[in-house]
């Protein structure tokens, strides 16, 4: 508990960043997500076979992988952040077996590779060791084939904008004037790498709906471009609720989307993506029909609203993509159902500025590079203050901004492949293996003798 507790708040440091964040709140947080690892803990402490110590070797990641699955999905509580898969995002060999698996399947390697450590070290297990070892050998000599050998394709150029827009530089008209203009030129600059696509961050501009004088200067950015423009963008709007218990007064409250606007090369655009998960006590408050959150736990804030589609934007001969915003790449269910069926190149659009120069932003791109090794497509990460990533469909970074908060372009070729892995067609089939098969291997369990 203590382990999983620690290594929590180290991980976390920068969300104390968040202004108004303190200890108080981040404590009880920790020790949540920390008592996933003591329940492993206290799970294979429990299971105990000595004689077929193959079935402990098999147990300890397969119970892994079904509590980080559980963690995944508890609705407000699921958070899937630093996990053990997203430690491998720089070894493209081993990260081939997600196009199979998803990330859970990388997880159970890198447990399987500390269990035949353990075995070998402590008791001089080298039977089962040596065919766990030859298991990983494989999946890596898979891997390494498979980068050396990817599926050729055509390609397309690609552009991020990474204006690194300051918290100071939205709270007047002027500064988010000169913020536009700091855009506008590094877009020009980007054209000259004569690209397909062009990519601003998330909530590049503000409330876009309401300003057609910003879509005009959008189209007429587009039209000398010659290229199509993704722009993410807050958009405010007004509800009305009615007061208890006079119900004939209404109370209006601004409340806001995030979305990602797409505009062709001709300048024409189509109804916006608008985000879908929202952050929990971030973008909105959670169960408020049943608890009323203190002010000193959780401040008020704007509350956001989620949208209720993927959406599909077309570039043009036949390259569909889709838009995903902020922590959505945290979530492998969600990106492959927005893939599956529907697009060849995931966008997404970020905005870290909170967190400083801290780790967070470059945590937070991990999991885009198990995204596009799951689905086998092209990420684009367009961060507001960086660092802006184009991914390649097997894992590598094809190109990253130098440092955060730089104002930069950055340009790549990315292929589309066009073919589904197993994982985008059929899901989470590893993970519930290993979740019913742990089930399974509990009858063969042998308690100690006291």
């Amino acid at each position: 508990m203590l382990t999983g507790t620690v290594s929590l708040l180290g991980t976390f440091t920068w969300i104390f960043q968040i202004p108004g964040f303190r200890f108080y709140h981040a404590l009880p947080l920790a020790i949540f997500y920390g008592a996933f690892t003591a329940i492993w803990c206290a799970g294979i402490s429990w299971f105990n076979n000595r004689k077929k110590t193959y079935l402990v070797i098999l147990f300890t990641p397969a119970l892994w992988v079904a509590l980080e699955f559980f963690q995944n999905h508890l609705g407000f509580l699921s958070f899937s952040w630093a996990t053990l898969a997203r430690s491998q995002h720089a070894t493209p060999a081993i990260l081939q077996m997600a196009a199979l698996t998803g990330e859970y399947g990388i997880t159970f390697l890198i447990v399987l590779v500390n269990v035949i450590f353990v075995e070998i070290i402590l008791r001089r297990n080298w039977k089962e060791a040596l065919i766990a070892g030859a298991f990983i050998g494989l999946c890596l000599l898979i891997g390494s084939h498979r980068l050396n050998h990817p599926v050729q394709t055509r390609q397309i150029r690609v552009a991020v904008v990474q204006p690194s827009i300051l918290l100071s530089e939205r709270k007047t008209p002027e500064s988010r004037t000169l913020a536009r203009r700091r855009m506008e030129q590094l877009t020009y600059q980007a054209a000259s790498f004569h690209p397909t696509l062009i990519v601003w961050p998330e909530t590049a501009l503000r409330d876009l709906k309401r300003h057609p004088e910003l879509i005009a200067w959008i189209r007429r950015i587009t039209r000398k471009t010659h290229a199509a423009l993704i722009v993410g963008a807050s958009e405010f709007t007004k509800f009305g609720k009615a007061q208890q218990p006079n119900r004939s007064k209404i109370v209006f409250r601004m409340r806001e989307y995030n979305t990602a606007w797409f505009f062709n090369s001709r300048g024409q655009t189509s109804p916006p993506y608008r985000k879908r998960l929202l952050v929990p006590f971030g973008e909105y408050l959670p169960l408020t029909s049943v608890i009323s959150w203190p002010d000193w736990l959780v401040p008020k804030a704007i509350q956001s609203l989620p949208g209720n589609a993927y959406r599909v934007f077309s570039l043009g001969d036949g390259i569909p993509l889709t838009p995903i915003i902020c922590w959505e790449n945290l979530f492998p269910d969600f990106v492959r159902k927005a893939v599956k069926d529907r697009a060849w190149i995931v966008v997404q659009l970020v905005n870290d500025n909170w967190f400083g120069k801290t780790a967070a932003p470059e945590q937070h791109n991990m999991a885009s590079v198990l995204r596009a090794v799951e689905n086998r497509v092209p990420v684009i990460v367009a961060s507001n203050t960086g660092p802006s990533e184009i991914i390649g469909p097997y894992g590598q970074v094809l190109a990253k901004a130098p440092r955060l908060f730089l104002p930069c372009v950055i340009t790549a070729k990315i292929p589309v492949p066009q073919e589904r892995t197993f994982y985008t067609k059929y899901g989470n089939l590893f993970s519930w293996f290993c979740i019913f098969g742990g089930i399974l291997l509990i009858p063969l369990s042998k308690k100690k003798r006291r």
